[in-house]
């Protein structure tokens, strides 16, 4: 550890900008097996993508210069269990929890839901709703790729150029296995805002 405290100390070299969950069971540098100075980890809970955390992809790719964005969900998150529960019984996520904040991350989640999937679901499916977790979790990471590109001019130049590429993956928090999920087109697939 003494070792890359003094290769790093001058200077950094990021290999990647990952996101992932806050979920203490999803440490990137630890999944990866990665030392210090590897990666510019970035943590929210869902692996939303917001203002900040572009700002901190901008950085680490168009300034430090890493080459990848990667976005890592997992299995079992419960940003998305609450999202999809909150999203299927119409409450809010400051009645149901008592956090005034966790709305903003909630409806965020919420985006990737089909809005028929609750209406299919009855009491007591646990297999069904658990499937529909999967979905969403999925489709979480889909969004959250895609918002790089949607909503950083830099970021979708870089990724136009091919000088980083945008990919997400998911980690199985019962195997620890990582399965990569997708890479982003050379274009985006919506516009710019």
């Amino acid at each position: 550890m003494i070792r890359q405290v003094r290769v790093t100390a001058d200077r950094q070299h990021p290999l990647a900008v990952v996101l992932s969950c806050i979920d203490s069971r999803t440490p990137a540098e630890i999944i990866f097996d990665l030392g210090m100075g590897d990666i510019f980890s970035i943590r929210i809970a869902g692996n939303v993508v917001g203002p900040q955390i572009l700002a901190g992809a901008e950085y680490g790719c168009a300034v430090a210069g890493a080459k990848l964005i990667l976005v890592v969900g997992h299995t079992h998150c419960g940003a998305v269990t609450t999202a999809v529960k909150l999203a299927c019984s119409a409450q809010t996520a400051a009645a149901a929890t008592g956090c005034d904040h966790l709305g903003s991350i909630v409806t965020d989640i919420q985006s990737s839901i089909d809005p028929t999937a609750c209406r299919d679901l009855r009491e007591g499916e646990q297999g069904r709703f658990d499937a529909l977790i999967d979905t969403v979790t999925r489709q979480n990471v889909q969004r959250a790729v895609e918002s790089f590109r949607w909503h950083s001019r830099s970021l979708d130049k870089l990724a136009h150029d091919r000088r980083i590429a945008i990919v997400g993956a998911l980690y199985h928090v019962e195997s620890g296995a990582i399965e990569v999920l997708t890479e982003l087109p050379a274009e985006p697939t919506a516009p710019l805002s």
